[in-house]
Order: C-alpha cells, then sequence, then structure tokens
C-alpha cells in the first residue's frame, strides 16, 4: 500500500459524506425511538452536559455499528486499488478530533470561518451544534456533517443563536473548586485520573494489587 493516494482520498471524503454520514443519521433516528434507546442509547445521553470523553461512551452494540460504519471509507479504497497508509491515518485522526470537538462543550470555531465559507454550516458541526441534542433529545441527529439534518428537517432552530451566544460567554464564578489530591502513595489509583476500576472501590478496601503497582507511585512521585 503506497504511502499517499489522492484518488484514494478523495474516495474516502465522498465516501464518508455519502454512505456514512446518511447511513449514521438514520440509525441514529433509529437508536432514538423508545425501544431501541432505553435498551441502548439512553447511555450515551447519560451526559447531558458533554466533555470529551462522553464521545466514546456508548454500549458495545452501538460501537460495533459504528466501528463497520467507519470501516467503509477506509476499505473500499482498498479494494479499489486507491487506498493508502496516509488516507486511513488521516481519516482515523479526523473521526477523534471531530468526535472530541463536538462533545467538549465549549466553541472551538470563531464566527468568521463560517462567514468567509458559509456551506461550511452543512459540512462541519459545533460543540454547540451537538450539545443540543443531548439536551433536546430529538433534533441534530448528523454524524460531522449536518446537511441531513438540513434535508430531513430536523435541525433544532436555535442552534445558531446558541453558537453565536456561547461564543459570547458569560462571566461564571464558581461556587466551589475541588482540587484533587493524594493522601498517601496508594490513594493516587483512587483519584479520577488513576485507574477507574480503583476508584470505584473505597480506599479502606484496597485491591490486592495496589501493593504491587506501588513502586509506579513511587516513581512517579520521585521523577
Amino acid at each position: 500500500m503506497p504511502m499517499w493516494e489522492t484518488k484514494g482520498a478523495i474516495i474516502m471524503a465522498l465516501l464518508h459524506a455519502g454512505p456514512v454520514e446518511f447511513l449514521y443519521y438514520w440509525f441514529h433516528r433509529a437508536l432514538h425511538h423508545h425501544f431501541l434507546y432505553s435498551r441502548y442509547h439512553s447511555h450515551h445521553h447519560a451526559s447531558i452536559v458533554t466533555e470529551p470523553i462522553t464521545s466514546v461512551i456508548h454500549p458495545f452494540a452501538e460501537m460495533l455499528v459504528y466501528f463497520l460504519l467507519f470501516l467503509i471509507p477506509m476499505l473500499i479504497p482498498i479494494l479499489m486499488g486507491y487506498g493508502s497508509i496516509l488516507g486511513i491515518v488521516l481519516y482515523v485522526a479526523y473521526i477523534d478530533f471531530m468526535n472530541n470537538m463536538g462533545h467538549c462543550n465549549f466553541e472551538l470555531l470563531p464566527k468568521w470561518i463560517f462567514q468567509v465559507f458559509p456551506p461550511l454550516k452543512y459540512l462541519m458541526y459545533t460543540p454547540s451544534y451537538h450539545s443540543l441534542h443531548h439536551t433536546q433529545f430529538r433534533t441534530n441527529y448528523s454524524l460531522f456533517m449536518p446537511f441531513y439534518d438540513y434535508i430531513y428537517n430536523t435541525m433544532d432552530k436555535s442552534t445558531d443563536e446558541l453558537y453565536e451566544r456561547t461564543l459570547i460567554g458569560t462571566e461564571e464564578t464558581p461556587d466551589v473548586v475541588h482540587l484533587t489530591h493524594m493522601t498517601t502513595l496508594q490513594s493516587t489509583y483512587h483519584l479520577r485520573v488513576g485507574i477507574a476500576s480503583i476508584a470505584s472501590r473505597p480506599s479502606d478496601n484496597p485491591v490486592w494489587y495496589v501493593w504491587m503497582i506501588w513502586p509506579m507511585a513511587w516513581l512517579s512521585m520521585v521523577l
């Protein structure tokens, strides 16, 4: 497989904008049917206020479907003889970046970008666009390109307004500031930034292998 193939990159982009976005849109709408929502997708929507990690919180069955969808733009160019290593790497990076950006809950894109190139609003979503999906539930179903929401009239009418209000922002003063800190070396693993399986247990009931990884905590403190 070559390092780069321009034809393959173009095919990959068209396959994403076409089949992937289209199939995802209707699969996502199906997930919001009460039968599938209560059994699967509600797990993802437990995060009303999203953060980047929310982008990968899905039941296994959903993750499997997404994996198969994202295989389409990578596999078909290879079968056509136009696959490339860099094309696959860039596509995976695109998926990860857009997925995390959409759930980061603050705006990264300045308004002038959409003013210079107005069609971009149909080709690239914003965090405020996706935040409305997590609060309104019945709008803004698209993956990364909102044009299917425009086509099928599921675009939330307050999307543009929320985007502009988010850019302006408001001055907020936090009521509480929580500082994450450890009390002992072993307690490091009970922090949110530690190991999830250990953090979910009381610190006075440690798992047996904590002592085995104690040297790692000691070295991290020393270094």
